[in-house]
């Protein structure tokens, strides 16, 4: 395929009203950045974060493989980013960077409106490094001074430069600007949290806040909004928002010295305000995930809980509709290839030598001692329609703990037979049987699980010794065979398939390419009552 150019984009841009003053950073600027940016580094930010291409090679800097998160405006550049970048945000004006934590932000802004993005970025960004590419008359703005100032930050020009030989040309004369600051305490290695600045510039009083810990509140909210749009929840959340702020500018013009007398601290207000900001987007949020139904029933266990983690405990975004939107989309992108690696990881965990048949071009012979899975020892094979899956524990045992063993299975065989529920979904076989959960398991004795039509798509027995006994329906372990060889690369077309599996030139074109994808449009997700 050929590489889209800046020029195309430019012209996609403008053609759509999105021209944001979008200027790539060249590959210059991002080397005297890779010079001053830790080695380890965990997370970076982008703010105008433009198609990612800054985003990726900062990372090539990184020791380890860091989060990458983007702040982007415009939709045409926001999905032409990697699915690697999480958006934390769309419109700079609608974030709280302040609830942000990232070890680096990178920021390269429209600079006919740096002087404010750089000034709310200082006094509001949640970073250690924070690197700028601004004009060079920045040091001339008493707002980006007074920003600094209030947080105690070091500034240091680490590179001027220009665009006259960029991807897309300007005059403009740029400075990278390098900012640090001091740690959250004398003695502590901690980054400086800018909320604490704002704290401690805007309350005059104390005050202790209300316990925001209510158990049922999460049930009781998703109840109340589960037929409302994405911009009704999100009025509401602006709404409850704004209560919550009026109530703690109030604190403001309390009597301090009532306070103090009553034993309430200035660090319990700080403290309980952040916990209820964070508090309140998350439960949102959650509200939005509700919504991702259609993506999360597709997942196994593990990516599952790999997906929301990375959606909901590494940031805490603020709640837009522009937001929800954008956060959607990201979930269907990886969603799409969520799916191929869970495919893989079923056909790779369900892969043993008395599990397996070779491929017709491969002779090789399989030793039992030793088996692990390594694809250069081990390929070119396929799974048998019968598979004997060894776990150290399945049925359960008579001294076995009732929480390891609902309805006495493992919870490992619990989740092992939701992922090929999951996976063989996703192939289009479709099961409408009883969840394991809802069973009573007896050892050796079979369970079906049936398509709408009654037809069996696979069985699954358990017995004390710890193993799980499969069978599945012949077509159903060909389309997992044909869809596993294709993502790994041994099977290169239908024809193939033909040749190594022995499958008809009809099941070729049936199931080759089968694997669930989700189309990129998250409208109906986000607008659906």
């Amino acid at each position: 395929m050929t590489a889209v150019t800046t020029q195309q984009i430019v012209n996609e841009l403008k053609a759509n009203n999105q021209d944001f003053e979008w200027y790539p950073t060249t590959d210059r600027m991002l080397e005297a950045v890779k010079t001053r940016m830790p080695t380890v580094t965990r997370s970076i930010m982008d703010i105008g974060a433009g198609d990612g291409r800054t985003l990726v090679k900062l990372a090539e800097k990184c020791k380890h493989t860091p989060e990458l998160y983007s702040i982007e405006i415009s939709e045409v550049l926001r999905n032409l980013q990697p699915e690697t970048i999480i958006p934390a945000g769309t419109n700079f004006y609608e974030q709280d960077l302040m609830s942000l934590p990232v070890d680096v932000i990178f920021c390269n802004p429209p600079y006919q409106q740096f002087e404010m993005w750089v000034e709310t970025i200082i006094r509001t960004g949640f970073a250690e490094h924070i690197f700028l590419v601004i004009p060079d008359d920045w040091k001339n703005s008493k707002p980006i001074a007074d920003a600094i100032k209030s947080r105690q930050a070091r500034t240091k020009v680490i590179h001027s430069d220009n665009f006259l030989k960029a991807d897309r040309r300007s005059r403009a004369i740029i400075d990278i600007v390098h900012i640090s600051f001091p740690p959250a305490g004398r003695w502590s290695d901690q980054r400086q949290d800018p909320f604490d600045t704002w704290f401690e510039a805007n309350f005059t009083v104390m005050d202790q806040p209300e316990d925001v810990t209510d158990p049922d509140a999460g049930d009781a909210l998703t109840k109340k909004f589960s037929r409302r749009t994405i911009g009704e929840i999100v009025e509401e959340y602006e709404q409850e928002r704004q209560r919550f702020r009026d109530n703690y500018e109030a604190i403001f013009h309390m009597d301090g010295a009532i306070l103090n007398e009553l034993g309430v601290s200035k660090n319990g207000i700080r403290d309980g305000i952040k916990k209820k900001l964070l508090g309140l987007k998350t439960k949102y949020w959650r509200l939005v995930f509700e919504r991702l139904e259609a993506i999360t029933s597709r997942l196994t266990t593990a990516t599952k809980e790999k997906m929301l983690e990375r959606l909901t405990q590494r940031t805490s975004i603020e709640f837009t509709a522009n937001n929800a939107y954008a956060v959607v989309l990201w979930a269907i992108r990886n969603a799409n290839r969520y799916f191929d690696e869970q495919l893989l990881t079923l056909f790779r965990e369900l892969s043993s030598p008395e599990n397996i048949k070779n491929y017709k071009s491969n002779q090789k012979t399989w030793s039992r001692d030793n088996w692990r899975w390594r694809e250069a020892d081990h390929s070119h094979f396929a799974l048998d329609y019968r598979i004997i899956s060894e776990q150290c524990c399945a049925i359960a045992k008579p001294d076995s703990y009732s929480y390891d063993c609902p309805n006495n299975l493992h919870r490992r065989c619990h989740n092992l037979i939701a992922d090929i529920i999951a996976v063989l979904g996703n192939l289009g076989f479709s099961t409408i049987s009883r969840p394991t959960f809802n069973r009573e398991w007896i050892g050796g004795q079979w369970q079906d699980w049936n398509s709408a039509d009654g037809e069996i798509v696979f069985q699954a027995k358990a017995y004390l010794n710890g193993n799980m006994h499969f069978r599945f329906a012949p077509d159903a372990i060909k389309a997992l065979n044909i869809e596993a060889g294709r993502l790994l690369g041994w099977i290169r077309g239908r024809e193939a398939a033909v040749k190594e599996l022995g499958v008809t030139e009809e099941e070729a074109e049936k199931f080759f390419g089968k694997n669930m994808r989700l189309p990129l449009d998250g409208r109906k997700l986000l607008t659906a009552g």
